[in-house]
């Protein structure tokens, strides 16, 4: 189990530097682009990949969302139960959340082997962007699974 949670908090860790990366990189374009339209000839490529990055920068927050439980959550009915139903909740909610994770990598992976289109101004393949959503859906699954173990399995059993 340490093993496990060790991976997912490095997914994590490295999910959130990219991030940042993506980020810097974005208000880098985004200013350069500002920079251009004021004083000189805009540059077509900086829409396109402010775009993409902000994609990326989405698909990715989403996976560091979820290993945090920052997601939005209704707990009314999970805070009547007792201690062991909201336990037994967690765990299917996460269980859930699992399968919705995998279902949508393995279509995002099927949809993005189907793409053959090139972005217009940069001559980036489009399955280079959209394959974030795998990705992250993979990592996410990835999460949902360990966060179901650490329901289950108690930090002192593992």
């Amino acid at each position: 189990m340490k093993v496990l949670k060790k991976i997912s908090n490095g997914l994590d860790t490295v999910c959130g530097a990219l991030i940042v990366l993506l980020l810097a990189a974005l208000v880098i374009v985004v200013t350069l682009q500002i920079v251009w339209r004021t004083w000189f000839t805009s540059r077509p490529w900086t829409e396109e990949v402010t775009r993409y990055l902000l994609i990326w920068a989405t698909y990715l927050g989403a996976t560091c969302v979820y290993r945090h439980g920052g997601n939005i959550a209704i707990t009314a009915v999970q805070n009547l139960l007792p201690q062991k139903g909201q336990k037994v909740m967690r765990v299917l909610v996460h269980v859930v959340c699992l399968l919705i994770f995998v279902v949508l990598a393995y279509y995002g992976i099927r949809y993005c082997g189907k793409l053959t289109k090139t972005a217009t101004s940069i001559r980036l393949k489009m399955k280079t962007v959209y394959s974030c959503m795998p990705a992250s859906m993979i990592i996410m699954a990835y999460h949902a699974l360990v966060m179901a173990l650490e329901e289950i399995i108690p930090e002192k059993e593992a």
